[in-house]
């Protein structure tokens, strides 16, 4: 079973570097497709993992990361064979990507030890190279000081940057190519009160011949986006495609620089390309040659008998009286009274629960149930003062968030113990066995996927000791003893009625590691003294969620449907 993991066009759009992996691993094989005869070509690259790749903007070659333990920038020309490919840096950091400018002058390398620990930015001249190669300057030193940065290009040969850096909503920057250093960046744009910078790209306006940003921001969920000239004045709101909590990505700016393409989704419209140019002042669809005019935009919902969800944004408090975020889905014109709910989050790494479609909420609430998403700490929801909150020795209050969010729903009248159910997987699904195990008289049933769930070996798994900085080190006595107080391995207590729980995974994760999985199956189905069903579900060849459309259908109605049942969710008849 092969899946494409990941593709990149060159700058023409004649050819496309493809990364093909197989039965569930994550060591990709990359390719180059040739789009006029749509054959591969004869290049062949075995890597260790995915890889970024950085065009040249002739279509000769392109950089690329290789290499385990040790990282690798490698510079690749077509027709020449990969062991010839020379090293352009290198370094022990787990994270490393590399980019080119479009105009071909600029070469960035980022370095990270780990996820969200902040990056090293490298820049070079590739218009000063030698024969000896480019020579990278290191200009932000952000794994020192845990912050971030990410160099970009504009029209008119200026350079800025997007930062945290003394900014933890995130701000733009200028960067003078003579002095690129970044304690001589000079802040253009900084969000407005309770917004966070999402995305920016520079474009030029075609009646002036002047630079311009446009903006992406989030402002309690809701996309917006803003024109701004060179210095970073503001210039004008642009009206972003949806009215509600809605999410706005992949700002780009193609060669030429007279417009930007994004794409927008939300939760009950499903992802669609948009286009925007100074000289029309607006957003719209964009329609591909050769489509007639038609759309792209997809119908919001598989029927038009069915009335959209409605999507509801509350606050809740937490137990340190913290306020959190909640978004609620829900069915249009549904009675008053509790509903069968499912309550998620994610809480990890700094990620956003941004929203977007999802063919599982779709289908949960058009079956008349509730979905919640809480935005709980340890996510990146309100930057990275909100990420720091819930990460490390504060992982604690990620679990007291979710708590707390389960407490409001029923609380509030929408929900009741015996048909609430919690679904997660990954880093989510560590949030929903947290869960289980501290409060299991809370919730009728749980679904876990893919989660790390012994805290205590968990850098012996899969890729853990790239996590120290997320979760902590149990060689520390002080964080081992918080890893302990949550690890819902260890918090399995024998003798206790616990719901029923589905949970799911490969039978070969290299990411987290299998044994995870099923070390908690065990503990729980030896604990529990509830007659609900503890089960187990694993895969072949799907590796850490990668598999086919078909098979994740087969996931999704599993779970669904276990939480269903147990939660006594009766789909309407709709006929």
């Amino acid at each position: 079973m092969t899946f494409l993991t990941a593709w990149r066009p060159s700058w023409s759009g004649r050819l496309v570097a493809c990364q093909l992996t197989r039965r569930g691993s994550e060591s990709p094989e990359l390719c180059v497709v040739d789009t006029a005869s749509r054959r591969m070509t004869d290049e062949r690259l075995s890597l260790a993992r995915p890889t970024p790749v950085a065009w040249l903007p002739d279509d000769s070659g392109f950089y690329y990361v290789t290499g385990a333990a040790g990282r690798q920038v490698r510079l690749h020309l077509l027709g020449s064979g990969s062991s010839a490919d020379p090293v352009v840096f290198e370094t022990p950091h787990a994270h490393l990507s590399v980019a080119v400018s479009p105009n071909g002058r600029w070469l960035t390398v980022s370095s990270a030890p780990g996820a969200q620990t902040g990056n090293d930015l490298y820049l070079a001249d590739l218009a000063a190279r030698t024969a000896a190669g480019a020579a990278l300057r290191l200009i932000h030193h952000g794994s020192q000081e845990r912050t971030s940065a990410l160099l970009k290009s504009a029209p008119n040969s200026l350079l800025y940057a997007v930062t945290d850096a003394g900014a933890p909503c995130g701000r733009v920057c200028r960067v003078d190519p003579d002095r690129p250093h970044y304690a001589a960046w000079s802040t253009l744009i900084t969000p407005g009160p309770e917004d966070l910078l999402t995305a920016c790209t520079a474009l030029t306006d075609p009646a002036s011949g002047q630079t311009r940003f446009l903006v992406g921001t989030s402002h309690r969920g809701a996309a917006r986006l803003a024109l701004h000239d060179a210095a970073g004045r503001r210039l004008a709101d642009v009206p972003a495609p949806g009215t509600g909590p809605g999410t706005i990505s992949g700002l780009s700016t193609p060669p030429g620089g007279g417009e930007v393409f994004f794409t927008y989704t939300d939760f009950v419209t499903p992802p669609a390309v948009y286009r925007f140019s100074t000289r029309q002042g607006h957003c719209r669809p964009y329609t591909p040659p050769g489509v007639n005019g038609a759309s792209t935009r997809p119908a919001a919902s598989a029927s038009a008998s069915v009335p959209s969800p409605v999507v509801r944004h509350l606050t809740f408090r937490s137990q340190d009286g913290t306020p959190v975020g909640l978004y609620l889905i829900e069915p249009a014109a549904l009675p008053e009274g509790p509903r069968p709910t499912i309550l998620t989050a994610y809480g990890g790494f700094g990620a956003l629960a941004a929203p977007a479609f999802s063919p599982t909420i779709t289908a949960w609430v058009q079956a008349g149930g509730r979905y919640a998403i809480a935005q709980v700490r340890g996510g990146g929801e309100h930057g990275t003062a909100w990420h720091a909150a819930g990460s490390g020795v504060n992982k604690p209050l990620c679990f007291a968030d979710f708590a707390a969010a389960a407490g409001h729903l029923i609380d509030q009248g929408l929900t009741t113990p015996d048909r609430l159910a919690i679904k997660g997987s990954s880093h989510s699904g560590l949030v929903v066995a947290a869960a289980l195990t501290r409060h299991p008289e809370r919730y009728a049933a749980a679904v876990c996927s893919d989660a790390p769930t012994d805290m205590i070996r968990y850098p012996l798994m899969g890729i853990g000791p790239l996590w120290a900085t997320e979760f902590g080190t149990p060689d520390d006595p002080e964080q081992l003893d918080v890893l302990l107080s949550y690890s819902p391995y260890h918090q399995v207590k024998p003798g206790t009625c616990y719901p029923a729980v589905l949970l799911t995974g490969a039978h070969t994760d290299p990411r987290v590691g299998s044994a995870h999985i099923r070390k908690f199956t065990a503990a729980l189905q030896y604990a529990t003294t509830s007659p609900a069903p503890v089960l187990l579900r694993t895969e072949a060849d799907v590796g850490h969620g990668q598999r086919t459309a078909t098979r994740w259908a087969d996931l999704t109605a599993d779970t669904l449907a276990f939480c269903a049942t147990h939660t006594g969710l009766t789909p309407p008849d709709h006929r």
